[in-house]
C-alpha cells in the first residue's frame, strides 16, 4: 500500500517468513526424531541464547556504523552459513542451525527496527503508527512461515533452505544499491493519515515503563514460545499428522497479527497502565483452559490465546522501548530483541521440563498459573511506583 508501507517493511515480512520456516523446521524435525520435550527445549534454548548474544552484541552497532551496511554484510554471511549447515545431520545439525539462524535474526531485527524508527520519526510519523506498521509487517510473515514450515519439513525441506539462500543474496544486492542511493535513510513519502495525533508519552518515567513491560513480555511470552516449539510433538502424539500441525499452531501467529491491528487502532492503553493490565488477563485464562480435555478445536483455541499472551505485552514493550529522545533506537531495539530471545529460549526449556514431569498438558497449565502470578506482581508494583 503506497504511502503506508515501504521496502523495509517488505524485508521485515519476508525475513520473518524465513525465521519461522527455519524455527518450525527445527522443532518439526526434532519431533520426527522423537526427541524428548527437554531435548527440544534445550535446542531452542541454545538457539535463543545465540539470539540474545546477537541482539546485545550487534544491536547497537547500526546506530554508528549504519543499519543498511550492517544488514548488507550480515545477509551475505548468513547465506554462506546456511550452505555450510547442510553439511551436518542429526542432532548436531539442529543445534548448529538453531545457533547460526538465531545469531543472524538477533542482530538483523534491531537494525530493521532502528532504521525504520529513526527514518520515520524524522518524517514526523506518529510513533504508535510506526510500531504498529512494523509489527504488522513481521507478524504477517510469521503466519506463512509457521503454517507451511512443518508441511515443507515433511514434504520438501530443501525448499526452505533454497528460499533462505536466495532471499539473503537478493536482499543484500537491493539494500546495497539503496544505501548508495539514499544513504542510511529510508526514502518514503508517508500518507497524511500517518502524520496525525501524537500520543502523550511519560518520558520522565520511561525507564520504569520499559522495565515493567519487558519483564511482563518475558514472563507472559514464555507460554507462547512453549506452544510454538512443543505443540508439534504434543499435537502429533494426539493422532494428528505432523505435517498438518503447523496449520493448527499458526493460529498463535494469526492472534499476534490480530492483536497488533486492534491495539494499533485502539490506543486506550497508551500511557494508561491500569487499562493495559486488564488486557494482560488473557494469560491466566489461557492457563486455566489447559486443564481441560484436549481436542483439535481446543488446540486451536489455546494456540490463538497463546499468541495473545505474547502480542499484548509485546505491543506495550516495543511502544515504550522505541520511544526515545536520545536517538538510540538501535540500542533499544537490541534490548527489546534480547528480551524476545530470552523468552524463546526459556519458554521451550521450562515448558519441556513441565511436560516431561506431568506427561500431559497439565504441566503447561501449572506453568501458566505460576507465570500469571509473577506478571500480576510485576504490574501491581509498577502501577504503585507511578502513584496512579
Amino acid at each position: 500500500m503506497r504511502g503506508y508501507f515501504h521496502k523495509y517493511h517488505v524485508f521485515s515480512n519476508i525475513f520473518s517468513i524465513l525465521a519461522y520456516l527455519l524455527s518450525s523446521f527445527i522443532n518439526s524435525t526434532a519431533a520426527r526424531m522423537n526427541l524428548s520435550y527437554s531435548i527440544i527445549g534445550a535446542i531452542n534454548f541454545v538457539g535463543a541464547t545465540s539470539y540474545v548474544v546477537g541482539s546485545l552484541s550487534f544491536g547497537h552497532i547500526g546506530d554508528k556504523f549504519g543499519h543498511k551496511k550492517f544488514i548488507f554484510i550480515s545477509t551475505i554471511i548468513f547465506s554462506i552459513f546456511i550452505i555450510i549447515s547442510l553439511q551436518f545431520s542429526g542432532i548436531v545439525f539442529l543445534f548448529f542451525l538453531a545457533i547460526v539462524s538465531n545469531l543472524f535474526f538477533g542482530s538483523f531485527y534491531p537494525q530493521i527496527e532502528g532504521l525504520i524508527a529513526k527514518s520515520e520519526s524524522s518524517l514526523k510519523i506518529d510513533h504508535s503508527k510506526i510500531t504498529m506498521r512494523f509489527n504488522l509487517s513481521w507478524s504477517s510473515g510469521n503466519i506463512l512461515g509457521m503454517a507451511f514450515g512443518p508441511f515443507l519439513t515433511v514434504k520438501t525441506p530443501y525448499l526452505i533452505f533454497w528460499y533462505g539462500i536466495l532471499l539473503n543474496l537478493i536482499s543484500s544486492f537491493i539494500i546495497w544499491r539503496d544505501y548508495n542511493k539514499n544513504g542510511d535513510k529510508i526514502h518514503f513519502i508517508p500518507a497524511r493519515k500517518l502524520i496525525n495525533e501524537k500520543l502523550i508519552i511519560d518520558f520522565p518515567n520511561i525507564r520504569k515503563y520499559r522495565r515493567a513491560y519487558r519483564l511482563t513480555l518475558f514472563f507472559s511470552g514464555l507460554l507462547y514460545t512453549s506452544i510454538l516449539s512443543l505443540f508439534p510433538k504434543v499435537i502429533s502424539l494426539s493422532g494428528i499428522s505432523l505435517s498438518f500441525t503447523g496449520f493448527i499452531i499458526v493460529f498463535a501467529n494469526i492472534a499476534v497479527f490480530f492483536v497488533f491491528i486492534v491495539l494499533g487502532k485502539i490506543n486506550i492503553w497508551a500511557g494508561r497502565p491500569k487499562i493495559s493490565f486488564l488486557f494482560l488477563l488473557v494469560l491466566p485464562i489461557t492457563s486455566v483452559l489447559m486443564f481441560l480435555k484436549m481436542t483439535p478445536v481446543l488446540f486451536v483455541i489455546l494456540s490463538f490465546l497463546g499468541g495473545m499472551c505474547y502480542a499484548i505485552p509485546y505491543t506495550f514493550a516495543i511502544f515504550y522501548g522505541l520511544s526515545s529522545q536520545e536517538n538510540d533506537q538501535g540500542k533499544q531495539g537490541g534490548f527489546h530483541e534480547a528480551t524476545i530471545g530470552m523468552l524463546f529460549g526459556f519458554g521451550p526449556l521450562i515448558g519441556g521440563f513441565f511436560l516431561d514431569i506431568f506427561q500431559n498438558m497439565y504441566g503447561l497449565g501449572i506453568m501458566g498459573i505460576i507465570l500469571s502470578i509473577i506478571v500480576t506482581v510485576i504490574q501491581i508494583k509498577f502501577i504503585k511506583s507511578l502513584n496512579l
